[in-house]
């Protein structure tokens, strides 16, 4: 008998016998075929191609999101699947647009045979294509849309990489009445047990929990390692390595929090540290930056902002008519000027910064403090000195006062050379380099005493008024 007479008669006899099956009758080999049936239904193209397109490149964007991803069940799967015909669509979209853009290019170029400004000829093109209401701009509706849904499955993703599995690597196999529910397939490393198929029977068993030794109410978490969970986080996410003072500045758990610190030592880097790690450690949070002028305000918000977009994090745009921007999680990080009246419609911030505090008008604190009754928030004040008079002044010299002081100098700063220290000293005038690289208050040009002379005249073991006071004895 010929090779090929053989492999006809195998075919014809499989053929027979498959018409005989009536399927798997033990649950394991029911399960295998469940499971090779939904392996291939799930790999399938399912319709994202057209005629034409390449099926090679469709294979190699559906690996490579697989096994960026690495599902590990049937909804996270589906969601991969999802984003693979999402990326797909949108790469059609940019060719098509592409092909638009350089069809209207072609037509340009053939009815001006006069001109040989290929940049020229670009720019006419883009100008035509990009009419209000053309066809461009519902190429770029669609795109938008697409990329918006690509977005969505994203954060689907990565909330599922956030949360434990109900049942092995499996997140949404669920176990009701000690069944899984009929409306989620088994995952693929399911194991099968007894039971009926009208019951489902490949149920996933979840392991076992053990009770805990006793039932009372479980002491509230502190926030002990919280100090050093920021610097760990700077150090290894952001690559930011803080010197003693910025750690200090890092780990203070004070809700009102001054620094005190000379110009170029890093105060206003190590707080847009802070207020990344706070936006991003806290849902919805609000987050303030105020200062004499929107510029100095926005220094602390950009850098927080390049930061952010060097871990790649998703950069969301402002509250209408704001300055800042959002992140994923719903956290706001929003740049006010010195303005009472910009500033007082905002509440229950979770932190707001204040940048050169000693600059900023009494009017600023005055609006921004009462925000804080509710949420109990953290005020941080960083500033150089300025003269001897302000709130920055008045506060930092108070008492009895509520505030944390923490205070920098050119000597903690490693970035700062003794060399570099001479040199300004040499170059700057004297109470200048006293206030701005000392932080001495020192007083203004037409202030004829110092405050500081004035309190160290003060007296506290008489009282001038008192009656009993004879003035004539005491001469």
């Amino acid at each position: 008998m010929s090779l090929l007479t053989s492999t006809a008669n195998r075919v014809a006899a499989a053929r027979i016998n498959g018409a005989k099956s009536t399927g798997p009758k033990t649950p394991e080999t029911m399960f295998r075929s469940q499971t090779a049936g939904y392996k291939h239904g799930l790999y399938a193209v399912r319709n994202y191609m057209l005629t034409g397109e390449s099926n090679e490149e469709f294979a190699e964007i559906q690996a490579q999101l697989h096994h960026y991803w690495q599902p590990k069940g049937y909804y996270d799967e589906g969601l991969v699947e999802d984003l693979v015909g999402v990326t797909w669509e949108l790469k059609r979209l940019q060719a098509a647009k592409n092909d638009y853009l350089h069809d209207e290019l072609a037509t340009i170029t053939r009815n001006s045979p006069h001109c040989r400004d290929q940049a020229k000829l670009n720019l006419e093109a883009e100008k035509k294509v990009t009419v209000a209401g053309g066809s461009m701009d519902r190429f770029n509706a669609r795109h938008a849309h697409y990329a918006r849904e690509r977005h969505r499955i994203e954060r689907q993703l990565l909330r599922l990489e956030k949360r434990a599995g109900t049942s092995g690597p499996s997140q949404m196999s669920l176990i009701i009445n000690n069944r899984q529910n009929p409306d989620i397939p088994a995952s693929a490393d399911a194991s099968p047990v007894e039971g009926k198929l009208s019951e489902s029977p490949y149920v996933t068993k979840a392991a076992e929990q053990p009770l805990p030794v006793n039932f009372e109410t479980p002491e509230p978490e502190t926030k002990a390692d919280a100090p050093q969970d920021i610097i760990h986080w700077a150090e290894t996410v952001l690559g930011f390595q803080p010197d003693d003072f910025q750690k200090e500045v890092l780990t203070e758990q004070s809700n009102r929090i001054m620094i005190l610190a000379p110009r170029q030592t890093g105060k206003s880097t190590v707080v847009a540290v802070r207020v990344l790690h706070e936006a991003m450690a806290n849902d919805n949070a609000l987050i303030l930056l105020a200062s004499a002028s929107s510029r100095q305000s926005g220094q602390i918000m950009e850098k927080s902002r390049k930061m952010a977009q060097k871990l790649n994090l998703e950069i969301l745009p402002p509250p209408a008519k704001c300055d800042g921007f959002r992140l994923a999680n719903g956290s706001e990080i929003i740049s006010l000027p010195d303005s009472e009246e910009t500033i007082r419609g905002f509440s229950a911030p979770r932190l707001i910064v204040v940048d050169e505090a000693a600059f900023a008008s009494t009017d600023i604190y005055e609006a921004l403090e009462p925000m804080l009754l509710v949420s109990n928030g953290t005020l941080i004040l960083l500033s150089t000195p300025n003269g001897q008079s302000g709130y920055f002044y008045e506060q930092w010299h108070a008492e009895s006062s509520p505030w944390t002081k923490l205070q920098g100098s050119l000597e903690r700063c490693p970035r700062v050379s003794p060399e570099a220290i001479e040199a300004i000293k040499k170059t700057t005038a004297k109470e200048v380099f006293e206030q701005e690289f000392e932080c001495k208050f020192v007083a203004a040009g037409g202030q004829v005493i110092s405050l500081e002379t004035l309190r160290k005249c003060y007296r506290d073991d008489f009282d001038l008024f008192d009656p009993e006071y004879d003035l004539e004895g005491k001469i």
